[in-house]
């Protein structure tokens, strides 16, 4: 009778052997396979066989690494969207005496003159520079084909001036109006000057030469 009564704890010691190896391969479970039976020490009883840590060892057990989590890397950010700025033409002419530049019947520049000197800056410094052309006008006093060349020879001397002052040459163009576009005769003639001083003072503003400056300026979109 104590033999059959050990026989049988053997058999359900085996069992339950069998059952914890299927459930937690090398450790000691539970009825139920789960969870691993821990000491007072809080350390998993293991069994004498021979397993697989790498594979089948319990983290908790300390038998395996935890999986690493895995990493995703974030999505790159979209590029920065270059919205290049809108350029508008923009032309403007800029009147200046031959007075103090040229003397009379002359198309020789005279050093040292302020409003070109400034209007050579003006054209160095900008950037959105596209064209710019002289147009060189007298009086009408001579002879119409005589201020036609006159104008001629004193708006290539302001084209030379600017070419060597340093603004591209194929950006400078030059012109003659000659007396075309006179404004002061009706209003001198008029005047009935007895000197001809008078009369050629009076008429100074018809000489000059007009500068048409093409640039453009960037618009805020």
């Amino acid at each position: 009778m104590k033999k059959s009564i050990k026989l049988s704890a053997l058999l359900a010691t085996l069992m339950l052997t069998s059952t914890a190896f299927a459930a937690n391969e090398g450790y000691t479970t539970n009825n139920s396979g789960s969870p691993v039976v821990k000491n007072g020490y809080g350390e998993c009883w293991r069994l004498p066989t021979t397993y697989d840590k790498a594979r089948d060892g319990l983290v908790e057990c300390g038998d395996r690494e935890p999986a690493k989590p895995v990493v995703v890397a974030p999505a790159p950010k979209p590029a920065p969207v270059v919205v290049a700025p809108k350029v508008q033409t923009v032309i403007k002419t800029v009147s200046l005496s031959a007075e103090g530049l040229f003397g009379f019947n002359s198309a020789q520049i005279v050093a040292g003159n302020q409003q070109l000197e400034a209007l050579v800056s003006s054209l160095k410094a900008d950037k959105l520079l596209k064209s710019v052309s002289v147009e060189g006008h007298t009086d009408y006093l001579g002879s119409e084909k005589y201020n036609q060349a006159l104008s001629e020879k004193r708006a290539n001397a302001v084209k030379d001036y600017f070419v060597a002052a340093g603004i591209p040459a194929d950006k400078v163009t030059a012109v003659g109006k000659g007396e075309s576009e006179a404004k002061l005769t009706a209003e001198c003639t008029a005047k009935k000057f007895k000197k001809r001083a008078d009369l050629i003072a009076c008429l100074a503003g018809d000489r000059r030469f007009d500068v048409n400056v093409e640039t453009a300026k960037e618009v805020q979109q």
